[in-house]
């Protein structure tokens, strides 16, 4: 950055440099105040600055509503030279992602202290219905005198915002809630989830949903929308049990089961006893700068209170399930005396029938049944009994509807991260690219990915219905093809139409002064799509490729059952890893 200020702020060095922005150190001159200054670079491709700035102002609007000592205070936002900018508070110590990356195990006290911070933050974003959707170490900044702060609102829901958020994937995959995994509405539940994602990291330094062997982001993401984890507890016995009853509860997979406000959470946090066990080394009772263990004389007071607590608690259980009983007894006593009075009335209706239509008295004190009167019932059910009974399996179809919507909606998830790394990296193929009028590129670079979803109504639910992927290759280097007689003008007007960045340099004409060869270089940037549309009938996604790898629109259909196994085999075959999805394709 050539200027030496920002608005009224002066530039004192660089912070830090992205992919979007830059921080940088900066004194407010009014109060000598040193502040960080955030900003957005200026020169972002048109078509990405629109939703950027958009997201770089989410970030003011949401943090900056928050006062709150765990939270990022913003003092300012504006704008000069086409450079937007946030003033915000110049944090000093370390990020959580930076403590976790030092061989020193955090104490425990100091785990659920920072862990109750964060819960504090979130609690106070609740409030105002603020979700941040990317809790993460990255996120948390810890001072050497312990106090955290809660960062980058950059992707935050706010109540008040326009922004779409259709195609855009949201938070970190690491650290997603299953409401983020599956794209259904989020709520401050959410983080209290990632936030338990965060704590589980803490205590055993491995994500409670990742395992070895994994190449992306796919497999981690269904694990969170459906598979438990393991208990901190079976991986480090040394870990007080306190710990794994939070972690149930702020990993539940259903919101409902979870923490409802993250005050609850914190509460609980700060309730763990801090006494660590008599194995555990000098050095498990420190981390880096002085976030020290509490002191150990009062452990003996706050096991007594816990466990006092623990009695309270199962007395109350008992007492709870004991009414429960009660009450369920009390409803069966009811459910076998409407029977019975149900019963009673339909003798009754059936005698006073019977006596209409002259049944001997003798008969129905008896209490046999009017058999003239139960013919046609008798001529039905042999009718019946011929029949080959039609099996009602709607509920077996709406299973099959229902799993087949979450695999598509993981798979758009993980698409839309794999869209955000591309548009990152702009990675380069190792296999060609075709296109009409260009012909082979041995190598091209991927960039502007964009990704979004359309979802139909079924029985009053949405299910996904269309996956839309929108990418563009850049040859590398430009490539140069030679066009002859009418292709000249049709591969001009072609190339046109699609904005890419070409120069035609005519080599030869004919008699009659028109052109008949013609070099086309080719920079850049060509339109690569890809549709997905599921077809819940007959239980399959009808994949049409478009200049992906080959010249022209190719179609496949995969079954439901196969889908999500073959999502990233079609992202490994847009970076030209491999051609395993050829072989789809093909059949």
């Amino acid at each position: 950055m050539e200027q030496k200020t920002l608005g009224r702020y002066k530039i004192l060095g660089e912070l830090g440099r992205g992919a979007m922005g830059a921080v940088y150190r900066a004194v407010d001159p009014l109060i000598e105040r040193e502040v960080a200054i955030k900003t957005l670079l200026p020169n972002l491709p048109e078509e990405l600055m629109v939703e950027v700035r958009e997201r770089f102002l989410r970030e003011a609007r949401s943090a900056g509503r928050l006062n709150h000592p765990n939270i990022v205070t913003i003092f300012d936002v504006g704008e000069q030279d086409g450079v937007a900018y946030i003033a915000m508070e110049l944090l000093d110590g370390d990020s959580l992602l930076q403590i976790l990356r030092e061989p020193q195990r955090i104490a425990f006290d100091a785990v659920a202290d920072i862990a109750a911070q964060v819960a504090d933050a979130l609690d106070h974003a609740q409030h105002f219905k603020i979700v941040h959707r990317d809790i993460k170490p990255a996120n948390v900044m810890v001072s050497s005198s312990g106090r955290c702060k809660l960062t980058d609102f950059g992707v935050a829901f706010v109540p008040t915002s326009t922004m779409t958020q259709a195609g855009t994937a949201l938070g970190s995959p690491r650290y997603m809630s299953p409401e983020q995994v599956t794209g259904v509405p989020v709520d401050g539940r959410s983080d209290i989830f990632s936030l338990g994602t965060v704590l589980y990291e803490m205590l055993v330094r491995s994500n409670p949903f990742e395992r070895q062997g994994d190449t992306t982001p796919f497999p981690v993401m269904h694990r969170i929308a459906g598979a438990p984890h393991v208990p901190v507890r079976d991986l480090d016995a040394k870990i007080p049990l306190e710990f794994d009853r939070i972690l149930a509860r702020a990993l539940a997979k259903k919101p409902q089961d979870r923490y409802q406000r993250a005050s609850e959470m914190a509460h609980d946090l700060r309730r763990l006893t801090s006494a660590p066990p008599a194995t555990e080394s000098p050095a498990d009772k420190t981390i880096p700068g002085s976030l020290r263990s509490i002191d150990v004389t009062q452990t003996d007071v706050r096991s007594q209170l816990l466990d006092d607590l623990d009695d309270f608690v199962k007395r109350f259980e008992a007492e709870e399930q004991a009414l429960i009983k009660a009450a369920q007894a009390e409803q069966l006593q009811k459910e076998q005396a409407l029977q019975a009075w149900g019963a009673a009335e339909e003798r009754k209706r059936e005698i006073f029938q019977a006596t209409l239509d002259g049944v001997p008295a003798e008969e129905l004190a008896g209490g046999t049944p009017a058999t003239r009167r139960s013919g046609a019932l008798e001529a039905l059910r042999k009718q019946a009994e011929g029949k080959p009974r039609v099996e009602d399996r709607s509920a077996e179809r709406a299973k099959a509807a229902s799993d087949f919507d979450h695999d598509l909606r993981a798979a758009f998830q993980y698409l839309a991260e794999f869209g955000k790394e591309v548009n990152s990296v702009n990675p380069s193929t190792g296999r060609p690219y075709e296109f009409l009028y260009v012909g082979k590129m041995p190598s091209v670079r991927l960039s502007e990915a964009w990704i979004d979803k359309r979802t139909k109504q079924i029985d009053g639910k949405a299910f996904c219905e269309l996956i839309l992927v929108r990418y563009k290759i850049q040859p590398e280097p430009p490539t140069k093809t030679t066009l002859l007689g009418a292709d000249i003008p049709r591969g001009d007007e072609y190339l046109k139409s699609l904005r890419a960045d070409f120069d035609v340099r005519i080599v030869a004409k004919t008699d009659f002064g028109q052109p008949s060869r013609a070099l086309f270089t080719v920079r850049g940037k060509l339109p690569c799509d890809i549709d997905m549309r599921a077809d819940y009938d007959k239980g399959e996604v009808v994949v049409q490729l478009t200049n992906v790898r080959h010249l022209g629109r190719r179609e496949c259909r995969i079954p439901a059952k196969n889908f999500k196994d073959v999502v990233d085999d079609l992202a490994r075959y847009m970076l030209g890893v491999d051609d395993d999805f050829e072989k789809v394709l093909r059949k």
